[in-house]
């Protein structure tokens, strides 16, 4: 007599879970990684807009004004209120230039992205270099 069978074995069902938990594990991976490049998104934006406000105020003084945080940003009419995941800073570099400093708040610990005009004040693509540099995600 042939018996048919309704359902999944023990094993089977063990198997499927297990695949499951695999993809949910290396799915969890992946969406920390997108998180924190959306995170960055935010950088470019306001990167912009200090950069703008450096060439107006060099425009009108004829140097460059260092800015620590957001009140001295707001006293050079740049609001950055509504920064979520990093605090800016501004200073001189040795190219009588300057640079802008993003420091990533508690979502990434020590985590920071440095932008640089090459020694000449041209606001060209040519003459920017961005460099980042991430030190462990902050568990907490």
């Amino acid at each position: 007599m042939i018996r048919k069978n309704k359902g999944f074995t023990l094993i089977e069902l063990l198997i499927v879970v297990n695949i499951v938990a695999i993809l949910a594990g290396l799915a969890s991976v992946l969406y920390l990684e997108f998180g924190n490049e959306a995170r960055c998104a935010e950088v470019y934006g306001v990167f912009s807009r200090i950069i703008r406000s450096q060439g107006l105020h060099t425009t009108r003084y004829n140097r460059y004004y260092v800015a620590l945080d957001h009140d001295e940003f707001r006293a050079h009419g740049l609001d950055l209120s509504e920064t979520e995941y990093f605090t800016y800073s501004t200073f001189e570099n040795e190219f009588s230039s300057f640079s802008i400093k993003a420091d990533a708040t508690d979502w990434a610990t020590g985590g920071w992205i440095l932008f640089n005009m090459k020694g000449s004040p041209q606001w060209s693509a040519d003459g920017v270099m961005i460099k980042r540099e991430w030190l462990p995600v902050s568990t907490n």
